[in-house]
């Protein structure tokens, strides 16, 4: 069993309406401290990575960040941009706790329960024929992954069949296909494993009931209520406006998937959306302005033999301080979830959205372990910063950096794919790296001490 401590949300009085109009951004020293950890949580394995950060404490503060590249400069036909604060980016798996959302909406309405056999929805042919479980499979074990249908993903026939061709479209069917032709993996509810099929199998229930599409429904019950006018479900193969990049590491070589049809992720990982909108939605969903509480406790209860996952909602804990939302990749990572931290910066727990422009961001440590102890006050501004001083940046010959306290340190400077270009030990309260003979470009200097690790950008003209 998983010991979370679970704070009821419904005890706050904020609205969704006013946290999206009226929240300020924090004290400059925040919003500093915030920049630098974003910027600091860069990958280096790849070369112009890419991130955008969002955190809002409720009633309180809102911050929304950028650090490095949205588009690589890689994809056909779009030049290098860099990220911004508001650029949305196709959220991956974030997806799934949408669509669980509407599906408890569903039941909430009388239109279906989830206990309800998913062959009651679906064609016989395609339930005997294409899934053949070994006993009743119930749209519950679809929302939780108990279900024994295989991953699509998983599929690799399919997979090469996609990345052969980007931007054809894709059936529902054709989804269901490469996951359950791998054959069942366990009898429905004995076991867990991710799978993406299942919510491939939810979207097609959320059609057959509602006489809708799955992508109208999805619209008209959380995006427009919610105000969320930056989210959609691209029709198109490529996403309108500025966006982030996703860019996939594929047995050692980048594989660009920024432009590709929004039909190969339909119902588990087909939203695009940003770092406000996501916020607004997990604030939405957890005070009661989607789903009320009843269906909120589904979502967050916990099968025995699952791991740590509910009806489309994650579970973690950072300190025995519990997080939960979703995570995403299709070909970049994303994060979405609400802390239940109390502390003096966030008294009610805060919210926070992310994604990288890249697959694979070992995100855990590069953002969720660094944020939550920003936002506890572990560290503090002062120690997240390294109490260094770094000029002039951009610098021409010469970088400058002073320290604040003593100790011994190493500095490297490397490009942005991690090579190194040159490296300083030093116990000096102030010292000057030259670089006169580093060509023109943007950098990191890798500041190490006994007790810190820190990544500064830097630019030399």
């Amino acid at each position: 069993m998983k010991t979370l401590f679970l704070v009821l949300i419904s005890v706050l009085t904020f609205s969704s309406e006013l946290y999206s109009q009226t929240l300020p951004p924090p004290p400059q020293n925040i919003s500093d401290g915030l920049q630098q950890l974003l910027d600091n949580a860069l990958p280096g394995n790849f070369s112009n990575p890419g991130a955008v950060l969002g955190v809002v404490v409720p009633g309180q503060w809102a911050w929304y960040g950028a650090t490095g590249n949205a588009i690589s400069g890689t994809t056909s036909g779009f030049p290098a941009t860099n990220a911004q604060p508001d650029t949305r980016y196709r959220v991956g798996s974030i997806t799934k706790l949408m669509v669980s959302t509407c599906i408890l909406k569903l039941e909430e309405d009388g239109m279906l329960s989830i206990d309800d056999p998913i062959d009651m929805y679906l064609r016989p042919t395609l339930i005997n024929d294409t899934i053949n479980a070994s006993s009743t499979i119930t749209i519950k074990n679809l929302l939780n992954h108990t279900s024994g249908i295989a991953n699509s993903a998983a599929n690799n026939s399919c997979q090469l069949n996609i990345l052969s061709n980007l931007t054809a479209s894709h059936t529902l069917e054709e989804a269901v296909f490469c996951g359950a032709s791998q054959g069942e993996l366990f009898p429905p509810g004995t076991d867990w494993t991710y799978s993406n099929t299942n919510y491939t199998l939810l979207a097609m229930i959320i059609q057959e009931v509602t006489g809708m599409t799955y992508s109208d429904y999805i619209s008209q019950m959380i995006f427009t209520p919610m105000g969320m006018t930056n989210t959609e479900i691209p029709t198109t193969d490529e996403i309108n406006g500025d966006h982030m990049g996703c860019y996939w590491n594929i047995m050692g070589n980048w594989t660009d998937l920024t432009i590709v049809d929004a039909t190969t992720y339909t119902g588990w990982a087909d939203v695009v959306s940003n770092t406000h909108d996501l916020t607004l939605f997990m604030d939405s969903l957890l005070n009661l302005a989607i789903i009320g509480q009843t269906q909120l406790d589904k979502m967050k209860t916990i099968d025995p033999v699952a791991t740590n996952y509910g009806l489309g909602m994650e579970f973690r804990s950072i300190l025995g301080d519990a997080y939960f939302g979703h995570y995403g990749e299709v070909g970049n990572t994303n994060g979405l979830f609400y802390c239940e931290l109390g502390s003096s910066l966030a008294p009610y727990g805060f919210y926070f959205a992310y994604n990288y422009n890249t697959q694979g961001v070992a995100m855990v440590n590069k953002m969720d372990t660094p944020l939550y102890h920003f936002m506890k006050g572990d560290l503090g501004v002062e120690s997240i910063m390294e109490n260094a001083s770094i000029y002039p940046n951009p610098a021409n010959d010469q970088l400058n950096v002073d320290f604040n306290s003593a100790g011994k340190r190493r500095l490297t400077l490397t490009d942005l794919t991690g090579k190194e270009i040159s490296f300083i030990e030093t116990n000096d309260l102030s010292l000057a790296i030259d670089v006169k003979g580093v060509s023109p470009g943007n950098y990191l200097l890798l500041i190490q001490s006994e007790t810190t690790n820190q990544i500064r950008k830097i630019q030399i003209k």
